[in-house]
């Protein structure tokens, strides 16, 4: 008996037509009727009945269609099992995105995983970076990107891709003000600010420390484009990566604060019992080498 005359077997009796099953298995006619008649002589058993409607399970192919479903899905998951061990991924490999795409090198990594994985189906969702954690832990995603420090977690496992670079910046009218602005003058001002589990506030919070004045909260917002449109229509300063702050939006131009500027690391995070799984490996080998790193800085 072979699996390709159960997969045949199981393709007829869902089809109910040697020609609707010939087409979905990509195989001839005839050669679906081989399949059929040799299975039948080697089990002793008819396992369909011929009529006009075409071609009707008989009772004993009926409760032979159920193990016939049952061995192939054992197969596939001895198939799957095996690629697991030689470390191939096959299926879904989801990851959870905090920012726009090309600055986390999205494009790169999906073409490595396409390389390497040809199997995989890479599924990227959007996730705040102090939700990622807790996605994580749910067991809802392989990895995903965040910014901040996670060495306090030891559930979690960071691999550090980049200091993101970031900057205080406000509406281009505010450029004078700026040029000459203290850190005292900064809190005096109005901010976009941040959801409170955002990273960036404790950056902020660190740049204000040193003034005597809370500052001023015109909106609170937890996504960077509708920070920056804020900001470039007049609703106060905030924090940005570099790049953001300094590139050419049709109607959003920014002023940069010249005072200095903030760093915080861009990370994948994956939970650490989950490292060795293929899929959390993929992902790591792919961003370290997307990102210009040692293809191991993910295993220290």
């Amino acid at each position: 008996m072979e699996l390709y005359h159960l997969r045949t077997f199981v393709a007829v009796a869902e089809e109910g037509n040697l020609s609707r099953a010939a087409e979905r298995l990509h195989l001839s006619q005839p050669a679906v009727s081989a399949h059929v008649k040799a299975l039948e002589e080697e089990l002793g058993v008819n396992l369909f009945s011929r009529s006009a409607r075409g071609m009707d399970v008989t009772d004993c192919g009926r409760r032979l269609c159920a193990t016939a479903h049952e061995a192939l899905a054992r197969t596939q998951a001895l198939v799957d099992q095996a690629r697991a061990l030689r470390g191939e991924v096959v299926g879904d490999v989801v990851i959870t995105r905090n920012t726009d795409p090309d600055f986390l090198r999205l494009p790169g990594m999906v073409a490595q995983l396409a390389a390497n994985h040809p199997e995989a189906l890479l599924h990227v969702n959007c996730c705040d970076s102090y939700d990622v954690a807790q996605t994580l832990k749910a067991g809802n995603v392989h990895a995903g990107f965040a910014y901040g420090d996670f060495s306090g977690d030891p559930q979690l496992t960071a691999l550090p891709l980049a200091m993101a670079c970031v900057r205080v910046v406000g509406p281009s009218a505010w450029s004078e003000r700026l040029r000459e602005a203290t850190v005292a003058d900064l809190a005096a001002l109005p901010w976009v600010w941040f959801h409170e589990r955002c990273p960036f506030v404790e950056m902020a919070k660190g740049l204000l420390k040193d003034a005597d004045c809370e500052p001023r909260t015109a909106a609170v917002i937890n996504d960077e484009s509708t920070i920056r449109a804020l900001v470039a229509a007049g609703k106060g300063l905030s924090l940005l990566r570099d790049d953001m702050a300094r590139s050419q939006v049709l109607g959003q131009e920014l002023a940069v604060w010249p005072g200095g500027a903030l760093g915080i690391p861009i990370n994948l995070v994956a939970l650490t019992r989950r490292m060795a799984e293929p899929e959390v490996k993929a992902l790591m080998g792919a961003a370290a080498r997307t990102w210009g790193l040692d293809d191991e800085a993910w295993r220290a």
